[in-house]
């Protein structure tokens, strides 16, 4: 059985790799520090399951780093160790790839109860995380188009580039972006990025994909 711990805060890793010893006798503990040396590993096949912090050093952070483990090793079996505890953040960590979400508030214990869960074959949500908050969150109710919209503006785009770039009219944008700002109850652009930060959904700046 083979442990990966990724985290770059080595008093986390030490901690969580002691529990663990105690917790699964003679299985296999590593530890990475950044995204870039947990891409390395995985792509050597050093582990079964990994503990992942979402925001480490490196080119790639939160839901996309997550992603881009899952894409890589589908068999690896991921509990999300974060800090972050936002229940948008947590709903999509688990739709991309994370068997359990723990936040750090509740410390390490609760992360290893997530993964004595996922060894057992299940998954794991942190009684702190609201996942229903996060299925009826505003954002959800919001068109995939609308969301193209609010992203783009956000990433410091404009409506006329976007309506060339979707061969869609200036009219039919700038609709999504009004209705898309109604149902969040925003008022102007300036405040589409710090309501994203604001409700853990500011990894989607950052996937493109």
């Amino acid at each position: 059985m083979r442990i990966l711990i990724a985290d770059d805060h080595p008093i986390i890793s030490i901690a969580l790799a002691e529990m663990l010893k105690t917790a699964f006798p003679g299985a296999d503990i590593g530890a990475v520090a950044d995204g870039h040396g947990l891409m390395l590993r995985a792509g050597e096949a050093a582990c079964d399951y990994l503990i992942l912090d979402l925001q480490m050093p490196g080119d790639l952070k939160s839901v996309p780093l997550l992603q881009a483990v899952h894409a890589l090793r589908p068999e690896i079996r991921i509990v999300v160790y974060s800090g972050q505890v936002y229940p948008c953040l947590a709903l999509a960590s688990l739709d991309h790839g994370a068997s359990a979400y723990v936040s750090k508030n509740s410390g390490p214990h609760l992360a290893i109860e997530a993964m004595r869960a996922v060894v057992a074959g299940k998954n794991f949500v942190d009684p702190a995380i609201d996942l229903q908050a996060a299925r009826h969150h505003p954002w959800m109710r919001l068109t995939a188009a609308e969301r193209d919209v609010l992203l783009a503006l956000a990433r410091g785009g404009n409506l006329q580039a976007l309506a060339i770039d979707s061969d869609r009219s200036y009219k039919t944008v700038t609709a999504h972006k009004y209705n898309a700002l109604r149902k969040l109850g925003l008022g102007s652009n300036t405040e589409i990025g710090p309501y994203l930060s604001m409700h853990g959904l500011d990894y989607l700046l950052e996937n493109r994909a």
